[in-house]
């Protein structure tokens, strides 16, 4: 394994990167490929190993799938010879990450100074401010939710829940974007999900059928601590902002945090991984918030889904497990339905399947814990674009296409439920 070299890259990547960290400048990425099982056991243990220093963008799953992996300027030459010396292949996908990050969100312009703009990355507030404007402007079909408590850090969290026939007991379908703070573009697609709905009740048959068949509840921003860190601190932040008993290191994946299967495959027990699952399940008060809610409207909850970036990739449960539900073939039905809707426009190409089988295992996640525990037959976690060129910094030109694909494939799965 190469002990002394392994010895070394930890001490090294110690003091490459810090939570607070102002610049990118140098980091690249690149996409490691293992092509047998003594590899792919290898990039497991590089990863654990290094849970603190490398940042896995993508994880280890299975021989012949990429690995892609952010790595300091100082560091790369020592894993370059690494990876080469356990005969790994690999590229360089992204030379200079702080390039990508400043070209990515384009200045206000004049009239936008204080504003909201679905064109460019907002802030937290800018979105809670126009949640709000769309909620009053169409009182009639909207309502904001506001069960969600208080972030760690104080930030309230907020949903819109959008109903042509409140108070009636119809059956739910809830989505929730940003529950990892560093996927910019997931916040962004679920405010244009909001507006095209809100919007085009009125005018567009495809809106009005989906709003008339279920009410909706989109929730923007689920970690909002770490959302508002990515911009003020530290763009490639994943985690929430709680801190750890013992540790030095911040947050919590907030996505392998829920009580099913929690701390098992796929996740880790340092507090210093970005799949740090926890002290405990439901251990961080914003995933604890949303799942009471989810559990108190169980009765009535059709569908969930995690939107998430990227991979381009329409999941379905197990995470936990390299297994197929037994609801999946019409979950699959109903994925193909949405999938294909979501081609038409761009071409943007999407595979369906499980979790653990089509991109890698992890435990203690949204999915997992609303088919497993809540038993939502319907029940999807999204990543959008890209399959890797731009990663998490997602140029802002591509935020109007994504939401129009993604709210087409939103459409398309409506019309395909099953509510009985």
């Amino acid at each position: 394994m190469h002990g002394g070299l392994l010895f070394t890259l930890v001490v090294l990547f110690g003091h490459c990167f810090s939570e607070e960290a102002s610049s990118f400048r140098g980091s690249r990425v690149i996409r490691a490929t293992p092509a047998n099982s003594a590899q792919l056991k290898f990039s497991e243990n590089l990863k654990e190993n290094n849970a603190q220093d490398l940042d896995f963008w993508t994880h280890p799953s299975h021989v012949g799938a990429s690995v892609d992996i952010r790595v300091c300027q100082e560091a790369y030459p020592d894993l370059a010879k690494l990876l080469k010396e356990n005969g790994i292949e690999f590229t360089i996908l992204i030379p200079d990450v702080q390039t990508l990050i400043d070209n990515e969100n384009p200045p206000l312009a004049r009239s936008e100074r204080a504003g909201f703009s679905y064109n460019r990355y907002n802030r937290l507030q800018p979105i809670e401010e126009e949640m709000k404007r769309l909620v009053k402007q169409y009182s009639n079909i909207t309502t904001l939710v506001e069960e969600f408590g208080t972030s760690y850090e104080g930030r309230k969290i907020y949903a819109v829940k959008i109903s042509s026939s409140p108070n009636t007991g119809r059956k739910v379908f809830f989505i929730n974007c940003g529950i990892h703070a560093r996927e910019w573009i997931t916040p962004a697609t679920c405010m244009n999900m909001i507006k095209e709905i809100l919007t085009k009740y009125k005018t567009d048959s495809s809106v009005k059928a989906m709003v008339d068949k279920m009410d909706w509840v989109i929730m923007p921003v689920l970690n909002v601590d770490g959302y508002e860190y990515t911009f003020n601190r530290n763009r490639m932040w994943r985690k929430t902002r709680s801190p750890n008993g013992g540790s030095l290191c911040m947050g919590t994946d907030p996505n392998r945090n829920w009580d099913f299967k929690w701390a098992g495959v796929g996740s880790s027990s340092n507090p210093c991984s970005e799949t740090y699952h926890g002290s405990r399940p439901f251990s961080e008060v914003e995933v604890r918030n949303v799942a009471s809610y989810l559990y108190r409207n169980r009765r009535n909850l059709i569908g969930y889904m995690d939107i998430h970036a990227y991979s381009q990739l329409w999941m379905t449960p197990w995470g936990y497990k390299r297994a197929y539900p037994k609801d999946y073939a019409e979950m699959k039905r109903t994925s193909d339905a949405a999938v294909t809707a979501l081609s038409r426009l761009y071409g943007t190409s999407y595979d369906v399947g499980p979790t653990s089988i089509i991109i890698y295992e992890n435990s203690g996640s949204t999915v997992d814990w609303a088919y497993g525990v809540l038993g939502v037959r319907y029940a999807f976690a999204l990543e959008l674009r890209d399959k890797g060129r731009y990663g998490f910094m997602l140029p802002a030109y591509q935020i109007a296409p994504t939401g129009k694909e993604t709210f087409a494939a939103i459409k398309a799965m409506a019309k395909e439920l099953k509510l009985n």
